[in-house]
């Protein structure tokens, strides 16, 4: 896959969050089961090696709507949305294993209607891994309030995923000429792994009178 990176932004693990965005199993289900199994197991990676380090986690989800009116215009767009059979986080993501602060989703960004922005600040946390779906609506989109408020976006190619392969290109595409920088998986979990202490010989004094 072919984009472009307009910034050379580095992964500092203290300085940055991981956003799961919208996983659950009302879109994962629409995914291929290669794809589906791929980010799952990615983030499911990203969430563990966050953890150890001390990276905060956030997941964000769509709640079932009651009714078809709280849904406002994202019903006219995408209907009902999450049932109540599957609006959870996706089990096999394994976030009961670990602290994550939920957020709960009001429009496309995980920015909109949250108090997101202003748990990153408490945190002192300005940089943010995206993972989940979709590449070209909620995760470019909430790199986009990202990229606004002054937090470096960081999305996952190998981390998020759209109804088509198409849609996920151009996302990635969007995100790296104007908001993000994209970055396969691999980049992000060596990042954030500890890394190993550089050996100190043994000073040795000499007397020299």
């Amino acid at each position: 896959m072919i984009f472009s990176n307009k910034v050379e932004w580095p992964i500092e693990p203290e300085r940055c969050a991981l956003l799961v965005h919208d996983m659950q199993p009302h879109y994962l289900d629409a995914l291929s089961a290669d794809r589906r199994d791929q980010i799952v197991a990615t983030a499911r990676a990203l969430c563990e090696i966050s953890s150890r380090q001390g990276v905060p986690i956030f997941a964000s989800h769509v709640p079932r709507a009651r009714r078809l009116d709280e849904r406002g215009l994202m019903a006219d767009m995408w209907g009902p949305g999450p049932s109540l059979a599957n609006c959870d986080f996706e089990p096999a993501l394994g976030l009961d294993a670990h602290h994550v602060r939920p957020l709960v989703k009001r429009s496309y960004s995980a920015f909109f209607g949250s108090d997101f922005e202003l748990l990153l600040r408490r945190l002192g946390r300005d940089s943010l891994l995206i993972v989940g779906v979709h590449t070209s609506i909620g995760c470019l989109y909430s790199a986009v309030d990202a990229f606004a408020r002054d937090i470096r976006a960081f999305v996952v190619a190998d981390g998020v995923a759209d109804m088509d392969e198409a849609a996920h290109a151009a996302g990635l595409a969007a995100a790296a000429k104007t908001c993000a920088r994209v970055v396969e998986s691999a980049e992000a979990v060596a990042a954030l792994s500890p890394k190993p202490r550089r050996r100190i010989s043994e000073s040795r004094a000499y007397d020299v009178c």
